[in-house]
C-alpha cells in the first residue's frame, strides 16, 4: 500500500450484524480508538459496549464522551478483526476521511511503514 500526502489510508469493510459497508479509512496512531460516523453505526445497527457504553476522550476539538458500540467485524485485505469496540464521533469538515483506524486496531495487526519508498502495509501476527 503506498503512503500518499503523508497518509495511510486502506479501504475496509464493516460488518454489523445484518449490513456491511465499503469506506477509506486513515490509519492515525494518534487515536486511541477507531473512530466511525453516527449514521455508519446506525446503518450497521451496532450494539453498545457494554464494558464501558461512554468514554472520555481528549481530541484536536477539545474534551468529548462519545458512546462506544461494538463493530462485529472490520477487514483490511485479508485481516480481519472481530468484535472492535468502535467510538461513535463525527471527524469535522474539510476532513477528506470519516473514519479512523486507532491503536485498538492496529495493536491486532502488523503495522509495517517504510517511509523513505512511501510504502506500508497491514499483515496478520
Amino acid at each position: 500500500m503506498e503512503i500518499v500526502q503523508g497518509r495511510l489510508i486502506v479501504r475496509v469493510k464493516l460488518e454489523g450484524k445484518k449490513f456491511n459497508t465499503f469506506e477509506d479509512a486513515l490509519i492515525d496512531t494518534g487515536a486511541a480508538f477507531t473512530v466511525i460516523p453516527a449514521e455508519v453505526a446506525d446503518f450497521l445497527e451496532l450494539g453498545v459496549w457494554k464494558k464501558r457504553p461512554k468514554i472520555e476522550l481528549v481530541t484536536a476539538s477539545g474534551l468529548i464522551k462519545p458512546s462506544v458500540r461494538i463493530l462485529d467485524r472490520l477487514e483490511v485485505g485479508n485481516i480481519k478483526i472481530e468484535n472492535l469496540p468502535v467510538v461513535i464521533h463525527e471527524i469535522p469538515d474539510p476532513a477528506p476521511i470519516k473514519i479512523l483506524l486507532g491503536m485498538n486496531f492496529i495493536e491486532r495487526t502488523n503495522l509495517l511503514v517504510n517511509g523513505k519508498q512511501k510504502l506500508f502495509k497491514i499483515e496478520d501476527p
